[in-house]
């Protein structure tokens, strides 16, 4: 019986590490990354015998780069609908209202942002300080549950991806390989793992361009991340009270109008390869008249000097209906905490639009471009 117990433990360990190191290269390039960057997969098409995606399934350097442009692919065109009927739905709720301002197509002959501080509402979490002043209390209500979903499912994705990274996505010393260490030991055999160790781990600058990679590849999910956070919190805050919800309503279609091109950029720099929508020139196109200006004027003008300045300058009264009701803690906290959110939304599109106008995969993009018109 104990024989038959060890077989059975062996063989199930063996199952284990067998199907772990099959899955490690399969749910890299799910994630979009493998051992180097995209661009450098653009460069070693030239000399494919070197390239570091001959340890992969394909030994074709332009399937590697459709294989790590594939996923990416497909998450942007994702969020390319979500954004899209988000903020057609925004239009067909909320555009005739008062609240809703004409810079970002409202429709009342008396639209203005200083709407949204109505002092008939105030917290919903009590329903007598929670007056339905302009019959939009149930669609606000259902249109931030369904932004509320969004941000908590890009949430998890983000975090489950980097989770998958940390697992599989390392070299020597990663968490992937203690692993495989630890199946190799509970085995008693050495050699079952070190095996499928490549020799070039061994070298320090394969190591070195791993541990760079890796580290790229952490910082691309931290920011998006940290943004989904910030969201996803100031949604639920914004909820709890009728001015903030208003004002929230319009700050969420602000920021996925300039959403909708930048998901249809991504789109194309992402397409298959022969693709129309990859042509340099629509590339171009779509990245400089679609994406910067709409980005400019939603996240660089209204957000700061439509949404921002009402926050600070047209809530005054508000908050002092809010500061009688609770106390004048109360208003001072949830006016420095609303407007040091919205002043750290407004640092992290900085940080986009830089690097919005800085892309990498565009520059390639213009560098062919150049080679082929000469």
């Amino acid at each position: 019986g104990g024989g038959r117990g060890r077989g059975w433990y062996g063989r199930m360990l063996m199952w284990v590490s067998h199907h772990w190191y099959r899955l490690r290269p399969t749910v890299r390039r799910a994630l979009g990354h493998d051992s180097a960057r995209y661009n450098n997969i653009v460069q070693q098409q030239q000399s494919p015998v070197n390239s570091p995606y001959r340890r992969s399934n394909s030994n074709n350097p332009i399937t590697a780069q459709q294989l790590f442009s594939a996923p990416r692919h497909a998450t942007a065109t994702f969020r390319l609908l979500y954004t899209s009927v988000s903020c057609i739905s925004a239009l067909l709720l909320f555009q005739s209202a008062e609240f809703w301002p004409r810079s970002v197509f409202g429709t009342h002959p008396h639209a203005s942002t200083r709407h949204c501080w109505d002092l008939s509402g105030s917290f919903s979490a009590l329903g007598f300080l929670d007056d339905d002043y302009d019959a939009k209390n149930g669609k606000l209500k259902y249109f931030f549950l369904a932004q509320a979903a969004y941000q908590l499912h890009s949430l998890c994705f983000h975090v489950v991806s980097m989770l998958l990274l940390l697992l599989y996505g390392g070299s020597s010393g990663g968490v992937g390989s203690w692993a495989s260490r630890l199946i190799g030991r509970l085995r008693g055999d050495r050699a079952s793992y070190q095996p499928q160790l490549s020799s070039s781990n061994n070298n320090p600058q394969t190591k070195s361009k791993r541990l760079i990679s890796m580290k790229t590849s952490m910082q691309s999910y931290f920011r998006p991340m940290m943004e989904h956070v910030i969201v996803l919190a100031l949604l639920i805050g914004a909820y709890l009270f009728s001015g903030l919800r208003r004002l929230g309503a319009v700050g969420i279609f602000t920021l996925e109008l300039s959403s909708v091109f930048l998901q249809l950029l991504q789109v194309s720099i992402y397409a298959p390869e022969n693709s129309w929508w990859r042509k340099p020139e629509v590339v171009l196109f779509v990245h400089r008249a679609l994406t910067v200006p709409t980005f400019v004027y939603c996240r660089l003008i209204v957000l700061p000097f439509v949404l921002w300045r009402s926050a600070l300058f047209e809530s005054q009264e508000w908050l002092e209906q809010i500061a009688k009701v609770f106390s004048p803690g109360w208003a001072e906290k949830l006016y420095t905490m609303f407007n040091g959110s919205l002043c750290l939304i407004f640092a992290l599109n900085l940080v986009l639009f830089r690097r919005l106008l800085f892309h990498p995969h565009l520059k390639q993009i213009v560098k062919q471009k150049g080679c082929v018109s000469r």
